[in-house]
């Protein structure tokens, strides 16, 4: 194992129900919140309103912005920002998946600072110096933004998705019964989510902790079962509450110590993918896995083993059979839950070359050449991936 530092200063809260304690957690500290609110039903399916009651029932002033696009905006970040500023905001509650959450930290830094939101992701990219205190109310098991001090942002004029790092949340209200509102199509795309940030780290190349590696063993094992139960009950809040807290281990921290730094090939194509196209996140990440393992596993077929015998449950004791049949059978897995196949099941969009050279263009150029660690992509071998996924497997 390396060496490592771990730091989660967050107090997790969880609980069918919980929603309604978040005023609780403000503690009489914070008095003047802004809600950062992702787009959704979450204004008519009673979610505001539970929420707006329980933070104002103490005398507080919540202050309100526009709701989050699912590929947050950099003009978001900027208004939000403002709107801190003129009103002597003192904290944030972010409330939804990974764009409102990755949002509001942004908006948390430069409403302190001054800093204008752009600096943090393009420009001279000064890190976390301050920050208000954000509160997160996650509506969907997939980013792990709720636990992490990572942020994602689209640039409106360049089409251009990126990342930046602001503060830990201070805490994350946890409440299964708020995904009862996400399809089960969207659940399953979150899901593919926390499977992609799994891998990330199991598949980096790093063999000498074996304690990491069967807890990611662990968190895909987890994940797959309650996809499973939710695609047959998906009013199931039992497995409701475990894809959450699979998402929090999957990109809250755990996962990455001691094991050096993740793979992060798929989410850096998935970034300039859904920054150009406006795609789901997770439902591409959910495209783009199978063909990377495909390509991967060929090179690295003592890993994919691994992760057939002890995932898939695969009993065979040639590497390169058993690394063959892992890729099959997490394709034949993906087919039974009804997970996205190609960008077409995505988006009616055409996925053209040109469009898809320009995404390919765009990630290689932002990760400096290539994407990648087990194995790095060079352009045209992105651009070849792209491709591919128009076609199902």
């Amino acid at each position: 194992m390396k060496s490592f530092n771990y730091y989660s200063p967050i107090n997790f809260i969880f609980g069918v129900g919980k929603r309604k304690d978040v005023g609780s957690v403000l503690n009489g500290t914070y008095n003047r919140p802004l809600l950062v609110m992702a787009k959704g039903p979450f204004r008519t399916n009673g979610t505001y309103k539970d929420i707006k009651k329980s933070v104002e029932q103490e005398g507080r002033t919540l202050f309100e912005m526009p709701d989050i696009d699912s590929n947050p905006r950099l003009s978001s970040a900027r208004l939000g920002a403002q709107i801190c500023r003129e009103n002597n905001v003192d904290s944030i509650v972010a409330v939804g998946g990974g764009s409102a959450m990755d949002c509001a930290k942004v908006i948390a830094m430069s409403a302190v600072t001054g800093i204008d939101p752009y600096e943090y992701l393009w420009g001279s990219r000064p890190g976390l110096t301050k920050s208000l205190p954000v509160i997160t109310i996650p509506t969907l098991a997939a980013t792990g933004a709720e636990a992490n001090p990572s942020a994602v942002i689209v640039n409106d004029d360049t089409k251009e998705k990126y990342f930046c790092n602001g503060a830990y949340p201070i805490a994350c209200v946890m409440d299964p019964e708020l995904t009862l509102t996400v399809p089960i199509k969207l659940t399953i795309w979150g899901a593919m989510d926390i499977l992609s940030h799994t891998y990330e780290y199991y598949f980096n190349g790093y063999r000498e902790s074996e304690w990491q590696l069967r807890f990611s063993e662990a968190i895909l094992r987890a994940t797959m079962k309650a996809v499973e139960d939710l695609v047959k009950n998906p009013l199931d809040l039992n497995a409701r509450g475990e894809l959450m807290w699979c998402s929090i281990m999957a990109w809250g921290g755990l996962t990455k110590i001691g094991r050096g730094d993740p793979d992060m090939a798929c989410h850096g194509i998935e970034e300039s993918f859904s920054g150009f196209f406006d795609t789901h996140h997770g439902a591409c990440l959910g495209v783009l896995t199978p063909r990377w393992m495909e390509i991967v596993s060929k090179e690295f077929p003592e890993l994919f083993a691994r992760y057939g015998r002890t995932v898939l449950g695969i009993i065979e004791t040639d590497d390169t059979k058993a690394s063959e049949m892992a890729v099959s059978q997490y394709k034949k897995w993906l087919k039974r839950i009804n997970a996205p196949k190609t960008f077409f099941d995505i988006g009616d969009k055409q996925f053209s070359d040109s469009d898809l050279l320009h995404v390919a263009s765009t990630a290689c150029r932002i990760y400096e050449g290539g994407v990648g660690r087990l194995r790095r992509f060079t352009e045209e071998e992105v651009f070849e991936l792209l491709k591919s996924c128009r076609n199902a497997y």
